[in-house]
């Protein structure tokens, strides 16, 4: 999965910090990260490289996903915006809350297709629209970021075999814990049937 992520060049401390932190939510998922905001701007499969370079077809026309954060006026988002209409792309358009964002200028939220969706942020919700938006999207795997803190205590023979098993790999044990308790969650057929029902109450 390609996703682009455009953020207009501003001095703004309150709009940098909002590019780190959809740089950083989008970093919690499984894909590649295209992005102006970042010295490194393409970053894509060596597949989809190779593809670009023979067919000729841009960069930006392999993208499977775009977001822009439109606060303030910039002409690149009309241009970002029309593209992703006219390939059909799925696309997040953020703007800080209480601001009129440039879109509005040229279409009502009626006239935008479905797969352009539009959000208002806040410094608290942005990662978390960010993050709803990515779920949408077929496919796509979203790592949550460890935040609860949970003390376990290990014999002696436990603590060898984590040491055991992550030895001379970059994993730490609490990854290695974390990691198999994800995939007992995702072979776990009654969590799942209990997760779908929380989500439909």
């Amino acid at each position: 999965m390609h996703v682009y992520f455009y953020g207009p060049t501003n001095d703004k401390p309150e709009l940098r910090q909002a590019y780190q932190q959809i740089y950083q939510a989008l970093k919690q998922a499984d894909l590649w990260i295209s992005t102006n905001t970042k010295p490194d701007q393409v970053q894509v499969s060596a597949e989809v490289m190779a593809e670009s370079k023979q067919s000729g077809v841009p960069l930006m026309d392999r993208m499977d996903a775009f977001i822009i954060e439109g606060s303030t006026s910039d002409p690149e988002i009309g241009f970002l915006i029309a593209h992703a209409m006219a390939l059909k792309k799925p696309t997040l358009y953020l703007y800080r809350r209480g601001m009129i964002p440039q879109v509005f200028s040229h279409l009502t939220q009626t006239e935008l297709p479905k797969f352009i969706k539009v959000v208002s942020y806040t410094e608290t919700n942005l990662s978390k629209a960010v993050l709803g938006f990515l779920t949408t999207i077929e496919g796509l795997a979203v790592r949550e970021i460890p935040h609860l803190k949970f003390t376990l205590r290990l014999t002696d023979s436990m603590d060898e075999y984590l040491h055991h098993r992550t030895h001379n790999t970059k994993q730490t044990k609490a990854d290695f814990l974390r990691d198999e308790l994800k995939r007992l969650m995702d072979a776990d057929d009654d969590w799942k049937q209990f997760q779908r029902k929380r989500r439909v109450d």
